[in-house]
């Protein structure tokens, strides 16, 4: 074997994802590798085991995720620490090994066909619950670019899809073989159909339950491409956004997150509610103190109200430094403080009839901590960010999929605004309607409607399980066959 081999595999898996999405490699990655692992991994010791697993992943990451070097750069000062970066790769690509390494060395009944998928998503799922999670590597985000293909997480859900995906990836390999298994076919029929089934009866039956369009609303996004840059006047970043605030009529004008250019102290906003007219909704995000602690805050102001959200999700390293007793050498990368984690609901409503769910960064990754049974009635989700830290390639296009992946799988429309892009407007089944390229300075309007969509989402919990247990049914002859 070569480690080459497995060094090529680990790239190439990593350009199906955004924003390349060469997605009939997929047809020839999977495939090879189940081959491999039957021909040849099985017989190898402990060692070179972990050491070919561990090569194919790092040159995935290392691909997929190379941008996360990136906010290192943005300050002279933190450039130094880039390698940070590359430690979250080695453990990555470690974990994988280990999970490769455990599954190789102690099945004893699942085929290779079913194996492959299951280590991949077993990894996926791990990667998201341990320490602070980083769901990022989900293979749901492969079909995020195709509007017929994006409505399975909205059936299945995210972890679900990927291994679907994953599973049809691997078909190939049964004809690779020197004699068809029909014993594998047969079980991959059986994983595969009644998904088909599922989809093909749901779309029918829901969409003949979904309700007509109740509610609109003429929505304004603004893309400012403001810089990374603490000594810019702020006077005039605040004068920019009132002028957008006082020549818009639209009834909700949303910018970006951290665009208000002031530290909070005190919750009041006049110089921006003296513009804003009757009827009139600005949403904005920006950095607020209160008793000692900082929040990364959405806020939602109208000519007599003001309404916030706290960011719950943070980053570690840039909005907190873990284990900072230990770390503390580390305090120029995420300053002297860390910011707090937020207490509100994760609901905002605008009026009587509208509300959203607000969503700060990366926390729309973390699918299973924004959906609960305070808001899954909301009208549609808001998510502001800011990706300059993300640079100009990978980064900013894998976070705007992963929007796209989310108004699919909770069946919601979404307004994604980000400071540099890519900003957009995504329907309840995952497709585009408007956008804002990367590093534009421009707006849109658009009137959006609404209906009282269906739930899906309820029922992604159940389906997890009913796969779990079929693919178990599905071990136990080859079980007693061993």
């Amino acid at each position: 074997m070569n480690i080459l081999i497995f060094l090529i595999l680990g790239f190439l898996t990593s350009i199906l994802f955004p924003p390349y999405f060469f997605l009939p490699l997929g047809f020839i990655i999977f495939p090879f590798l189940c081959l491999i692992i039957e021909k040849n991994l099985k017989k190898l010791n402990n060692t070179q085991s972990i050491l070919y697993s561990f090569s194919f992943a790092f040159a995935f990451f290392i691909s997929l995720l190379f941008w996360l070097k990136n906010p290192f750069f943005v300050f002279e000062e933190t450039k130094n620490f880039f390698l940070i970066s590359v430690f979250l790769i080695i453990l990555l690509s470690l974990i994988f090994s280990v999970i490769f390494f455990i599954f190789l060395r102690f099945n004893k009944f699942i085929p290779t066909l079913f194996l492959v998928p299951i280590i991949f998503i077993s990894f996926e799922f791990i990667i998201s619950i341990i320490l602070y999670g980083f769901p990022w590597i989900s293979f749901s985000l492969i079909i995020s670019s195709n509007d017929y293909l994006i409505l399975l997480p909205k059936y299945f859900g995210t972890l679900l899809t990927s291994y679907l995906l994953l599973q049809a990836y691997c078909l190939p390999y049964i004809f690779l073989q020197k004699k068809i298994n029909y014993y594998e076919l047969r079980n991959f029929l059986i994983i595969l159909i009644p998904p088909i089934i599922i989809l093909i009866f749901s779309n029918i039956l829901f969409n003949q339950n979904d309700k007509d369009y109740t509610k609109k609303i003429d929505i304004e996004i603004f893309q400012l491409n403001f810089k990374n840059n603490i000594k810019v006047n702020s006077s005039e970043r605040l004068d920019t956004i009132i002028d957008y605030v006082k020549n818009s009529s639209s009834e909700l004008l949303i910018f970006a997150e951290n665009n208000y250019p002031f530290l909070i102290k005190d919750v009041r906003f006049n110089k921006i509610q003296n513009f804003i007219k009757e009827g009139q909704t600005v949403i904005i995000g920006g950095s607020r103190l209160e008793t000692n602690k900082y929040y990364n805050t959405l806020l939602n102001i109208s000519s007599s109200k003001i309404s916030y959200f706290d960011k719950k999700i943070l980053v570690p390293f840039g909005e907190f430094l873990p284990f900072r007793n230990f770390l503390s050498f580390l305090d120029i990368i995420s300053g002297p403080e860390d910011f707090s984690s937020g207490v509100q609901d994760r609901i905002i409503n605008i009026n009587k009839k509208l509300n959203y769910i607000p969503v700060i960064c990366y926390e729309i990754i973390f699918y299973w901590k924004i959906i609960n049974n305070k808001n899954i009635n909301s009208d549609f989700i808001v998510n502001i960010t800011n990706d300059t830290w993300f640079g100009k390639y990978l980064g900013p296009y894998q976070h705007f999929y992963f929007s796209k992946l989310r108004a699919s799988e909770f069946n919601k429309p979404i307004i994604r605004v980000s400071n540099n892009g890519i900003s957009g407007i995504i329907n309840s089944d995952g497709k585009i309607i408007s956008f804002i390229e990367l590093n534009k300075s421009r707006s849109i309007r658009l009137n959006i409607n609404f209906k009282d969509n269906n739930k899906y989402y309820k029922m992604h919990y159940y389906l997890n399980i009913y796969f779990l247990i079929i693919l178990l049914l599905l071990a136990v002859p080859n079980f007693r066959n061993k």
